[in-house]
């Protein structure tokens, strides 16, 4: 096919211009029956403003590579590098989304936004300005002071995605965030995110389950394999930004989505 494929294990050493460098990641952890290998030698690089999926098969490792990647997990062998810097727990050059967007329900939308600061010193001027701009660029400015309790799941999803910018992150997190919106609700937040990924181009590695999701917000995607797992491929995806949801109808993207679909299917069973 005509798509740019590489595969996983001629990932470059950590150079400047990679935010993220994952070299030979290993996690195993320890359970009642026994040690249970979750990832397995996973290498990878991602170049700075590089949008990058990971699509698998359930219970491949997708979210526990993320949670190494994020300091939030320890890797039981191997390294992982920020901007070069080795990760040895969490950082705040990079801000996370999962599929809860775990708002606090006593706070206003504005506040909720604004937890991140408040968490490390008090909230200044200047933050809630940037917690306002990013309150309109995901179109809820005029929800600023609504509880989550009033807004859609695509809106305090939103309200997520604003909180995990507010520090201005070099590197943008994402587990799933879409996975409990309905169809059209989560076809417009993707449409969304790829708007607000377009204004700041932000480094960002997106978990989903959804080929077709994939391919329409990313510049490369990672395919894993089943636990436990590794890289098995790396493809570039080759439509121009910005995009509109008319590439679907493009011939090359539905190449992609079965090579991609293929490519999930023919990942070894599960040990």
């Amino acid at each position: 096919m005509s798509t740019t494929l590489a595969t996983a294990s001629a990932s470059s050493p950590a150079e400047p211009f990679n935010a993220i460098t994952a070299r030979a990641v290993r996690k195993v952890y320890a359970t009642p029956s026994g040690a249970v290998e979750a990832v397995a030698e996973a290498s990878f690089s991602i170049a700075r403003g590089d949008f990058v999926s990971i699509l698998g098969p359930s219970g491949c490792g997708k979210s526990t590579l993320m949670l190494m990647v994020a300091g939030l997990e320890p890797a039981t062998s191997g390294a992982i590098t920020l901007d070069g810097l080795p990760v040895n727990g969490p950082r705040t050059s990079a801000g996370m989304m999962f599929q809860d967007p775990t708002l606090l329900p006593w706070r206003s939308v504005l506040e909720n936004v604004l937890f991140p600061v408040s968490m490390c010193r008090p909230v200044m001027p200047d933050d809630r300005a940037r917690a306002e701009q990013l309150l309109r660029m995901v179109d809820l400015w005029h929800f600023r002071e609504r509880r989550p309790r009033e807004l859609s799941g695509g809106m305090r999803q939103r309200v997520a995605l604003a909180r995990a910018l507010i520090n201005d992150p070099r590197i943008l997190l994402m587990d799933e965030p879409f996975s409990a919106l309905d169809a059209i609700t989560r076809d417009e937040m993707g449409l969304a995110l790829a708007r607000i990924w377009d204004t700041t181009r932000k480094t960002a590695i997106f978990i989903t389950h959804s080929i077709r999701e994939a391919i329409f917000l990313s510049d490369r995607i990672l395919v894993m394999g089943r636990r436990p797992s590794t890289i098995v491929e790396d493809i570039r995806v080759p439509f121009a930004r910005p995009r509109a949801p008319e590439i679907e109808a493009d011939p090359a993207f539905n190449e992609l989505y079965l090579h991609l679909k293929a490519s999930i299917h023919r990942a070894p069973p599960l040990q």
